[in-house]
């Protein structure tokens, strides 16, 4: 392996679509000729961390902690080669998505402690790399992980300054205040790692949640065997009311 980037991007509800792309250094033959055969028969990733032997063939969002669904491997074909070293590279890309957690589990955790604000917090627990006990985490060499977050997300903190930021004076500061919503750490050791941000929702968001709650809650009721229930007393008490009325009359 030369190099690994594995880039996060996170949805509003916590959710995240996970790309990462490992670019493989082959040099012999049959190294290449084996890269060829197993791309054209293999997209998992049980059968390329086997022909490759390396052990960062996987996906890096750990399933003890978080879940991960859609997963597909893509190899991509050879796509350059240095004659007078004898190298050729190559890309394999592994891509799935990690649904948003419940109580607490999941890749982010999300708070809603206000009407409308919600605080977003990477829970690290679901990176499948190195932590040492006192919770850093350890990057290996030529690994990048980079994170992108909705345009409208506020306060955002991080521990460890992006390396993406480090021109723009991010290191000694609460919360960091430029417009970047892209943020990238590469192979390195990340102390206590921690990423957070808030997003607050529009007022008119939060009106229109709660008439469409209301709808669904009216609809359940009324389809469910309690409104099924109150249906048939309503009818009844109509039906007798229009009886009792055409008696009366008479």
């Amino acid at each position: 392996m030369r190099s690994l980037g594995v880039y996060v991007d996170i949805a509003k509800d916590g959710s995240a679509n996970v790309e990462e792309r490992l670019v493989l250094v082959m040099n012999t033959t049959i190294s290449r000729d084996l890269y060829e055969a197993t791309r054209s028969a293999y997209s998992d990733i049980a059968t390329w961390q086997n022909r490759t032997g390396l052990s960062e063939m996987r996906h890096h969002i750990s399933r003890a902690k978080a879940e991960v669904t859609g997963l597909r491997v893509t190899p991509q074909s050879i796509d350059r080669c240095n004659a007078i070293l004898g190298l050729c590279f190559a890309t394999v890309i592994i891509d799935y998505s990690v649904p948003a957690g419940l109580n607490g589990s999941g890749l982010v955790k999300v708070d809603r402690y206000k009407p409308r604000t919600a605080l977003f917090s990477l829970q690290p627990g679901a990176l499948s790399f190195e932590q040492t006990k006192s919770g850093d985490l350890v990057l290996p060499d030529g690994t990048n992980i980079t994170f992108s977050i909705p345009q409208n997300a506020e306060k955002i903190y991080f521990s460890s300054p992006p390396q993406n930021l480090m021109e723009e004076g991010a290191v000694n500061i609460r919360y960091y205040k430029g417009w970047t919503r892209q943020f990238t750490w590469t192979g390195n050791l990340l102390p206590k790692f921690q990423f957070t941000y808030e997003i607050e929702s529009p007022l008119e968001e939060e009106v229109i949640g709660f008439f469409t709650d209301s709808q669904k809650g009216i609809m359940g009721f009324l389809f469910g065997p309690e409104g099924l229930a109150a249906m048939f007393i309503a009818a009844a008490a109509i039906v007798s009311a229009y009886y009792l009325n055409r008696i009366s009359a008479k």
